[in-house]
């Protein structure tokens, strides 16, 4: 996988393994899988604290939505800026909604790019690892 697509992430993660001292500065899949993870969790758990607030929905049902949300599957049955005429009169909660959104959704679906790529990554070198084990049984 081409590691220099993440440049703002590989700099964070070298840095911070340069301060812990560690042997292996250079970012892995695995350090990016992680710390895109991480992301997408506190960006879920940040808008579902913001939207159980502005929308007195339970906690639970801020999760479901901003996961729906942000996973693009938008069932529809729980909607955003609907109650109170939100539109006109909470013009903040109205850029926070669309910031959520649009921030949400570059991080999600960069978390699931690169869990999508591991694991394409991870079929090739198995079938290449099958092909060359299956060569060796030819040839002998």
């Amino acid at each position: 996988m081409e590691l220099y697509l993440h440049a703002p992430s590989n700099y964070v993660i070298q840095n911070v393994k340069i301060s812990l001292h560690c042997r292996q500065t250079a970012a892995s899949e695995l350090d990016l899988i992680c710390v895109v993870t991480t992301l997408s969790s506190l960006t879920i758990a940040g808008g579902a604290a913001a939207f159980s607030k502005f929308e007195n929905w339970s906690y639970f049902d801020s999760v479901y939505y901003c996961f729906i949300t942000l996973t693009t599957i938008g069932f529809g049955d729980m909607v955003a800026l609907q109650k109170d005429n939100a539109l006109n009169r909470k013009p903040e909660y109205v850029m926070f909604a669309l910031i959520f959104i649009l921030f949400g959704l570059a991080i999600v679906a960069a978390s699931l790019n690169l869990l999508v790529l591991r694991f394409v990554t991870m079929n090739t070198e198995d079938e290449r690892r099958d092909e060359a084990q299956a060569i060796q049984v030819i040839i002998f």
